[in-house]
């Protein structure tokens, strides 16, 4: 666990994302009780879903206003926009957030040729509709949107995202667990 301070501080230094916006997100996401709160005297504590949630919410850009909705968004998105049944195999993330998640698990505690791995990989989280797209070093896009929504299918005019290299991505995990 990390302190939410600490989580704030290491996106700064790892991401490069201001700790004057993501403050604002993050206290958006804890009046929402999608982020812990803590309690007087006590510092909210985030795990890794935490951490990886409030990653994805400040790379999507969000204005201030939405970001509790990009957050649950992320929480519902899944790969190639699948309806996905209660039988589907379990090898199949649920969700961007679930994806994100594992990707953390490996970077913090996987065999060092899967650390590896995820430092070739490039996340992308695109700002004007709900997508996150994972670039793997051998070039395969994994692209998770709302369930129902056509991956291929660009839904603006621009695609502008906000990027998150792997190396970036377990430089942060490792230094918060």
């Amino acid at each position: 666990m990390a302190t939410l301070t600490r989580v704030l501080d290491a996106i700064e230094h790892h991401i490069g994302f201001p700790r004057s916006r993501s403050s604002g997100v993050s206290r958006r996401l804890q009046e929402a009780d999608l982020l812990p709160s803590g309690a007087p005297g006590v510092a909210p504590e985030l795990d890794q879903r935490d951490v990886c949630l409030l990653l994805a919410t400040l790379m999507s850009a969000p204005k201030l206003h939405e970001a509790v909705d990009h957050a649950r968004a992320y929480a519902a998105m899944t790969p190639g926009g699948v309806v996905l049944s209660a039988d589907a195999p379990d090898s199949i993330p649920r969700s961007a957030l679930e994806y994100l998640e594992l990707q953390s698990e490996i970077a913090i505690g996987g065999r060092a040729g899967a650390v590896e791995d995820v430092r070739g990989h490039r996340f992308q989280f695109v700002h004007f509709w709900r997508e996150l797209s994972a670039h793997t070093p051998e070039g395969t896009v994994t692209r998770f949107v709302l369930p129902g929504q056509l991956a291929t299918h660009q839904q603006a005019p621009h695609r502008i995202a906000g990027v998150v290299k792997g190396e970036a991505f377990v430089n942060l995990m490792k230094d918060l667990f």
